[in-house]
């Protein structure tokens, strides 16, 4: 008999071609619809959201070292708590500022990017698959490039979802559990990993914009 995982591998194969065989056709009849057929709103807005969440992609990739890492920690200077420096670290505490015997360090993080791909807030790139399958946007796509419209949306979706995951996973970096000087060089795989996949959405949508622009 065979074995109940492979089983269960061949039935979730079988139902992600499915899917998938499901979603060009959907793809194919929407965009072959007539104009008449289609809900009374013109693909403009539609477009416009593809724009918008291009530049916050843009946006996302060039301050990244900012959204990245968070500098709200504050340590005790090391040099204060050894002995010769005793009578010092008295008069810091005695102090109103603790300029003097902290420093401020630093924390790596994801928060700030899931926030801008829209999964813990609200944002040009929130729920970009229903966008993608919105009539009167797929009305735009010219039936030649059907294909590698949804080839592209595909690959946008997907790369959203890795770097959504990626960041979530950089709260394990060490980075993100031990505090380092601003500047200090630090080891980030799952940040890495996250900017790599929104290079990728980048690279999607730019390719989505050029064949939804040019059916337009």
């Amino acid at each position: 008999p065979m074995p109940l995982l492979l089983l269960l591998l061949l039935l979730h194969a079988a139902a992600l071609a499915t899917h998938a065989i499901y979603r060009r056709a959907a793809f194919r009849v929407a965009a072959l619809l007539p104009a008449s057929l289609l809900l009374p709103a013109s693909a403009a807005g539609e477009v416009e959201r593809l724009r918008s969440a291009d530049g916050l992609i843009r946006e996302l990739k060039s301050q990244w070292s900012d959204l990245t890492i968070d500098c709200r920690y504050g340590e005790m200077r090391r040099e204060l708590l050894s002995a010769e420096n005793k009578e010092r670290l008295l008069a810091e505490a005695s102090s109103t500022s603790k300029s003097g015997t902290t420093v401020t360090v630093c924390k790596s993080s994801g928060v700030q990017v899931r926030k801008v791909l829209g999964t813990t807030a609200e944002s040009s790139l929130s729920r970009m698959g229903a966008l993608l399958e919105r009539p009167a946007l797929l009305q735009r796509v010219p039936e030649d490039s059907l294909e590698a419209y949804q080839a592209a949306s595909e690959q946008l979706q997907q790369a959203l979802a890795a770097a959504d995951g990626a960041a979530y996973l950089a709260g394990n970096d060490y980075s993100a559990q031990t505090t380092f000087r601003r500047g200090e060089s630090t080891d980030t795989p799952n940040l890495d990993a996250a900017f790599q996949s929104v290079s990728e959405a980048q690279q999607a949508l730019a390719r989505i914009l050029e064949i939804v622009q040019a059916g337009g």
